[in-house]
């Protein structure tokens, strides 16, 4: 049942981890080009089987040419292994973007599908007049990274650390034609503040984590320890002024960054938490996979979808009555269990309430992937300290940006394919506040 809310989280910018086996991507999608579902059920395992009607495979291109425009030629295949599964990708061009159609496979059996939207060439933009950019490394081993600096500006300079959302990701959060990360670093950096910015841990090296690696996986090995690694080499560099370092959380960043701060006392001057919420990653998978079925899907399997979403409820609800060594061998969302068992042992009120910094929450009424009342609503319910402050900005979208796109494409990850920035009034915000 839990295999084909793969395909719905296509649309949504949710940690998944690949694995990469050996039999072929380009026969399964011209199978499904030919329209030979049956024949693709029968190289399925059970899981997939019961999970995946022919009718569902039917739906899949459809969707994709309502998005994208008509199918334009498949470009080139490739195969990677990780642990006992191994997926094949084959890269396909689609009328205005292209697409991945990746096939996951165990034992010589189907064991998931997916059809994701694939980045076109990105926006490759020179580095602003004024600013200078120097290599860094984070951690053991390394990760590598960019410090943006005002050139010629006086020391000691303010410094914020950006730490990434869900997701294997690069140093520039990358989603399609959109760099978040570097607008806010070049962007921040014209006024004074320094910024660094690194590839997280999982876009670097986790093609290479062991099976049980993947299961006692956590934000902390994820992310956590090398946004401390990160906040500390600026507090060493004597351009930075110690008492001025500051993290800023993107979507589940928003998160860690909590954590991070409450672990780590005195660490930090303040946090800006951006597009995140307040409720657990597993809550929010729910909530996205409800709203994208909802959204995306013919009314004929929307009732399979609501029955698949329930099922996933349960699972879920079952999983935090777990203990932690029971829930590293479940899985949950196609991933460990125990990375969302650990996020959901977070006491967001309870971390906000014990912080003495300053924090900046900012949120897009916009967001498709946070829903007003999972993120600003929800922020809205808890007692917040006079520490806090609250922005909102209606029309921009989870990655506080407003593209300019169609109207079928609005609101879904079609507007990441088009080439658009953080705007000057988020960035004027995150430097008030830490110029402040």
């Amino acid at each position: 049942m839990k295999r084909l809310l793969a395909l719905f989280l296509v649309f949504s910018l949710l940690f998944v981890r690949s694995s990469w086996a050996e039999e072929s991507a380009r026969a399964i999608f011209d199978s499904l080009l030919a329209g030979r579902y049956e024949e693709i059920r029968s190289q399925m395992d059970e899981d997939m089987q019961s999970a995946l009607s022919a009718k569902a495979l039917a739906s899949l291109l459809p969707q994709i040419e309502g998005y994208y425009g008509p199918y334009a030629g498949a470009l080139g295949e490739e195969s990677a292994q990780q642990g006992e599964y191994t997926v094949r990708v084959l890269h396909l061009r689609y009328q205005s973007n292209g697409v991945a159609f990746r096939t996951v496979w165990k034992d010589g059996k189907i064991a998931g599908l997916q059809l994701q939207p694939e980045a076109l060439p990105s926006d490759d933009a020179a580095l602003p007049d004024g600013l200078t950019e120097e290599d860094v490394s984070i951690g053991d081993p390394a990760l590598p990274g960019i410090l943006t600096l005002p050139r010629n500006a006086s020391s000691p300079l303010p410094a914020v650390v950006l730490l990434h959302g869900s997701g294997p990701n690069d140093r520039d959060e990358t989603v399609g034609q959109t760099k978040m990360f570097r607008d806010l670093a070049w962007g921040l950096a014209k006024l004074n503040i320094a910024v660094l910015r690194y590839d997280k841990r999982t876009y670097v090296y986790g093609a290479s984590y062991t099976p049980e690696q993947l299961r006692a996986l956590t934000v902390r090995e994820e992310a956590m320890d090398d946004a401390v690694r990160a906040a500390q080499l600026l507090s060493a560099d004597p351009r930075i002024d110690p008492n001025k370092v500051f993290l800023l959380g993107h979507s589940l960043g928003a998160s860690i960054a909590l954590r991070v701060a409450a672990e780590n006392p005195g660490l930090l001057a303040g946090l800006a938490l951006l597009s995140g919420t307040p409720k657990a990653l597993g809550e929010i998978v729910l909530h996205q996979n409800q709203a994208m079925a909802d959204s995306i899907l013919t009314a004929d399997l929307r009732e399979e979808a609501k029955a698949q979403v329930d099922a996933l409820k349960k699972e879920y609800d079952a999983l935090l009555l777990l203990s932690a060594e029971e829930a590293k061998e479940r899985t949950l969302f196609g991933q460990n269990s125990f990375y969302f068992w650990d996020l959901a042992q977070q006491d967001t009120q309870a971390l906000v309430q014990s912080l003495d910094i300053p924090i900046l929450i900012l949120n897009g009424g916009a967001d498709f992937q946070i829903s007003d009342d999972d993120g600003i609503n929800a922020w809205r319910s808890l007692s917040l300290p006079d520490t806090v402050t609250l922005r909102y900005e209606p029309e921009l979208n989870h990655l506080l940006m407003r593209p300019d796109v169609p109207e079928g494409i609005r609101k879904t990850t079609g507007e990441y394919q088009f080439i658009c920035h953080v705007p000057n009034q988020v960035i004027d915000q995150i430097s008030t506040f830490i110029l402040q």
